[in-house]
């Protein structure tokens, strides 16, 4: 009786560790505006007006421990350039990113946590330009390019009960500043 009682006190003490979290995000400064200005820079509508959105992402973790989450990031960001002369959209570019990823939490109370982590994976672009920018530009075409992309946090924080607002810092596609809501289960 004494093992069967230790044993439930075991299980019902690990179910009240959330093991999974899902979350939404929106970062700036990120690979893909890098990207996206370098572009518009060697373009057909280079100095007219841009608009960049993103990254807009989601995430899953699961915790393999209380420090150590493995899980994965899949993002979108645009951008959308206009020519002032003709009033249209000269270029388009879409940005699809997916990460494995692992966070590292450092800090954990209640309803405050610290944590660090890095993200690795593909960025695929999609560009297209409307005719009358490649009629101006020979080079200007509609591509469609894969790249390596990665995201490395160097610092976040998080707060809240089962629902938690976090804010990250680092450098790469989820963009030097990062935030977003995370639901843990």
């Amino acid at each position: 009786m004494m093992a069967a009682a230790m044993m439930a006190a075991v299980s019902v003490s690990a179910q009240d560790e959330s093991k999974h979290e899902v979350g939404v995000f929106y970062g700036v400064g990120s690979g893909s505006n890098v990207l996206s200005v370098y572009t518009g820079m060697f373009s057909a509508s280079a100095g007219d007006q841009s608009s960049f959105w993103g990254p807009i992402g989601v995430e899953y973790f699961y915790h393999l421990s209380p420090v150590v989450a493995i899980g994965g990031v899949a993002e979108y960001a645009g951008c959308k350039v206009y020519d002032d002369k003709t009033g249209g959209k000269d270029l388009n570019e879409a940005f699809f990113t997916v990460m494995p990823s692992v966070k590292f939490n450092w800090l954990r109370k209640k309803h405050f946590g610290l944590y660090s982590g890095v993200s690795a994976g593909i960025m695929v672009m999609s560009m297209s330009c409307n005719e009358i920018a490649k009629q101006l530009d020979s080079e200007a075409k509609d591509q469609t390019l894969a790249s390596f992309m990665f995201q490395a946090t160097a610092i976040g924080a998080e707060y809240g009960g089962p629902f938690r607002v976090f804010l990250e810092a680092g450098f790469g596609e989820k963009g030097v500043f990062c935030a977003g809501l995370r639901y843990k289960f």
